[in-house]
C-alpha cells in the first residue's frame, strides 16, 4: 500500500507542478477614447500595462466596434524577435483561448526576407530599412477577409504601424473591425504578442505531442516518448491573454 502510495504521488506532484507554472494572468480591456494608428502612445495615456523588467508593455481597448492593440518593447532582443517573425493579434471567437481572426504585422515573404538580408547597402541601418520593406498583413480566420497578404493601403479599415524611435524602443499599434471577425460571443478573448523562436517550438512542441497521444491509440513497441517544451528565454511571458466583454 505503501509503495502504491509513492507512486502515485509521483504521477501528481508533477502534474499540480506543471498546472501552477502554466497558470496565466488574464488581463482586461484598457480604457481609451479616440485612438490614431501612428505608432506614437500618446492616444494611450497611462494605461499600457507593463510586464515584470520593463521587458514590454500592451493594451487592447474596445471603442466603435473597433479593436485597438498597443505594443511598446524595450527589450533588444525581442525587439529583434519582433522584427523577425512580426507581432500578432489573436481574436478568438467568444471567450475561450483558442485560434481565431489572426493578423500578423509586419510580415515579410521569404523572398524579401533573403533580399533584405543579403543588401549589404542596408546593413547599417537594418532595422529602419526593414520596417520600410514590408509585404503587408498575414490574414488568417475572418470572416469575411480572405486568408493570405492583406496590402498595407486596402479597403477592410485594417490598420497598423510598427516604428522604432532614437532611443530604441519599438512601437505597435493596429486598428480591427470587429464586423470583419465574425463574433459569436459579446465575450471575447485576444491573445497578443511576438511570434518569438520559443513561440514557434513550443507549437511544434505540442503537435508532436498530440500526434504522440493519438498513435497510442494503436499498439507500440517500447516506451512512448513526451517531447519535452522548450524553455523560455524571456522572464516575463511574451504572449498574454485579454478576455473582455464588447460593449459598443
Amino acid at each position: 500500500m505503501k509503495k502504491l502510495c509513492i507512486v502515485l504521488l509521483c504521477f501528481i506532484l508533477p502534474s499540480l507542478t506543471f498546472a501552477q507554472k502554466s497558470k496565466k494572468e488574464n488581463y482586461q480591456f484598457a480604457t481609451v477614447g479616440e485612438i490614431h494608428i501612428d505608432g506614437n502612445m500618446d492616444d494611450w495615456g497611462n494605461n499600457l500595462t507593463t510586464l515584470d523588467g520593463n521587458v514590454w508593455s500592451f493594451g487592447v481597448g474596445e471603442q466603435n466596434n473597433f479593436l485597438f492593440v498597443a505594443i511598446v518593447i524595450k527589450d533588444p532582443q525581442l525587439q529583434q524577435e519582433a522584427l523577425r517573425g512580426g507581432l500578432f493579434v489573436n481574436v478568438s471567437y467568444n471567450d475561450k483561448k483558442k485560434e481565431g481572426a489572426r493578423l500578423q504585422f509586419p510580415y515579410w515573404d521569404r523572398e524579401r526576407r533573403r533580399a533584405l538580408a543579403n543588401n549589404e547597402e542596408i546593413r547599417d541601418n537594418f532595422q529602419q530599412e526593414v520596417l520600410k520593406n514590408v509585404n503587408g498583413y498575414f490574414l488568417s480566420g475572418f470572416a469575411k477577409v480572405r486568408d493570405g497578404v492583406l496590402a498595407i493601403e486596402n479597403d477592410y479599415n485594417i490598420e497598423a504601424k510598427v516604428r522604432l524611435d532614437s532611443n530604441k524602443v519599438l512601437y505597435y499599434e493596429a486598428r480591427i473591425p470587429l464586423d470583419l471577425i465574425g463574433l459569436k460571443s459579446e465575450n471575447v478573448a485576444i491573445n497578443l504578442g511576438v511570434n518569438t523562436n520559443f513561440a514557434l517550438l513550443k507549437r511544434a512542441a505540442a503537435q508532436a505531442n498530440k500526434t504522440r497521444n493519438t498513435n497510442m491509440m494503436y499498439p507500440i513497441m517500447g516506451r512512448p516518448m513526451m517531447q519535452r517544451s522548450p524553455k523560455n528565454p524571456y522572464k516575463v511571458d511574451t504572449e498574454v491573454w485579454v478576455i473582455d466583454k464588447i460593449r459598443n
